[in-house]
């Protein structure tokens, strides 16, 4: 047990947010809940007393982050929707300019935080092109949108290595969760009969499943020797189309359509790259650092979540 520790959390109320805090709290953690939606907080989270309304733009919260001895960061606008109007611009700026406003916070705090963990993305390997090669924690960021977009992301969490506070950046990939993310809308695919590989189908599709997700989080929270970028995939990379072949398997549904990938980009505009481009991304640091992967081949990861 953890008994005793205080953890701030900035984007307490989304999937990885709300995973971490169930972890923590039954590890008897103190909880620091930071959120947009306070009132949704609170809905999720009736036992945490500390819950404080989280603007970026604002001031007044910065107070609360000193004491913690972890801050996890998970902000940030939803990626997979259509983005409209303004929102690529919500998307960064309620990444990288929020992600800088803790960094600021934390070296602010008269008692410091030990460890920043904050959660990062896959996207930092670009998704202009795709290609066969392995991709660890040393391959350099892509120099799309996504690329310079997560890079900068990551150097805002960095300001906070400069007052010497540890920093880990999550480089999150597809995260499977049975009532969250990616997952329940291609199970809908599947239900309606349309479910099938995104064309071309021999893109890569790194995943993790959400147990793996937070286990890894807070294995490198524990390490000392432990900071900078890490890769949250399973080391079990498919393709595309065996992602979707094991998919309709465990649902007991067909996969035998390809969607082309006009129609993903009509659905989903920029965020059709992340599924069309996909990169094989695979945890070289936590498997380094001994991390022992509770679900690392996929079929086990979706008949798990399919149980449940």
């Amino acid at each position: 047990m953890d008994s005793g520790r205080t953890a701030a959390i900035f984007g307490a109320t989304g999937q990885i947010g709300q995973a971490v805090i169930q972890s923590l709290s039954h590890n008897g953690w103190n909880i620091r809940i930071f959120a947009r939606d306070i009132s949704k907080s609170k809905t999720l989270f009736p036992k945490v007393q500390e819950q404080y309304h989280w603007d970026y733009t604002k001031d007044g919260w910065q107070e609360h982050v000193d004491g913690a001895d972890v801050v996890f960061n998970f902000s940030g606008a939803p990626i997979f929707q259509k983005w409209k109007g303004n929102y690529k611009a919500e998307i960064v700026d309620s990444r990288v300019k929020a992600t800088a406003r803790i960094s600021e916070a934390i070296c602010s705090a008269k008692s410091r935080p030990q460890v920043f963990i904050n959660g990062s993305a896959a996207g930092i390997y670009g998704y202009d092109t795709f290609n066969d090669d392995t991709v660890t924690e040393e391959y350099p960021a892509g120099k799309d949108f996504w690329g310079t977009f997560v890079k900068d992301w990551e150097n805002a969490a960095l300001k906070a290595r400069d007052c010497g506070t540890r920093v880990i950046n999550i480089r999150t990939s597809v995260v499977l969760d049975k009532e969250n993310g990616a997952l329940p809308q291609l199970m809908n695919a599947f239900n309606k009969g349309i479910g099938g590989p995104i064309r071309p189908g021999n893109q890569w599709f790194p995943w993790i499943h959400i147990e793996d997700e937070v286990g890894m989080i807070l294995y490198a929270m524990d390490l000392d020797n432990v900071s900078g970028p890490m890769n949250a995939s399973a080391p079990d990379v498919p393709t595309m189309k065996d992602f979707a072949d094991s998919l309709g398997k465990a649902m007991g549904k067909p996969s035998r359509i390809p969607i082309p990938v006009t129609i993903i980009r009509l659905m989903m505009g920029e965020v059709s790259k992340i599924l069309a481009n996909g990169r094989k991304v695979v945890p070289a640091k936590a498997e380094e650092i001994g991390y022992q992967f509770k679900f690392p081949k996929l079929d086990d990861a979706l008949e798990d979540l399919l149980k449940k």
